[in-house]
């Protein structure tokens, strides 16, 4: 069996994600729910526009149920109690930190209401921060 993995960066590390700058900045705030969406089709958890609904409703709920598929799909090691808690805690970190894993798993980037794909080879995975 493969060692489980870690997060690219840690919960708090917002500035630390791949592609980070102003333009990644202003896409994740003005539409961070669409593009999370989009992280979690990318990652084919669901469809985009469902995953953003539901997210917009219950983002505590449907972050910590993907939360730990995502851990799940790419080998974390993290508890759904876990999931929950960081959830819990910090919805908007948790998401963005969600987010990043795709972004970095799947080599995305930020893109305005989506991630698009980055055609640039993925950059190497820093452990939690």
């Amino acid at each position: 069996m493969a060692e489980a993995g870690e997060f690219p960066t840690g919960l708090f590390g917002c500035c630390s994600v791949k592609d980070c700058g102003i333009g990644c900045c202003l896409k994740l705030y003005c539409c961070g729910v669409c593009n999370y969406g989009s992280a979690m089709e990318a990652a084919e958890l669901g469809a985009c526009c469902p995953c953003c609904c539901a997210f917009s409703m219950c983002p505590w709920c449907v972050g910590t149920y993907n939360r730990g598929r995502l851990a799940e799909k790419y080998n974390i090691d993290e508890s759904i109690a876990m999931s929950c808690l960081v959830y819990f805690c910090c919805a908007c970190c948790a998401s963005i930190q969600d987010m990043n894993l795709v972004c970095v798993k799947e080599n995305k980037t930020w893109g305005c209401c989506a991630l698009e794909s980055s055609g640039a080879p993925c950059v190497a995975e820093q452990p939690g921060l």
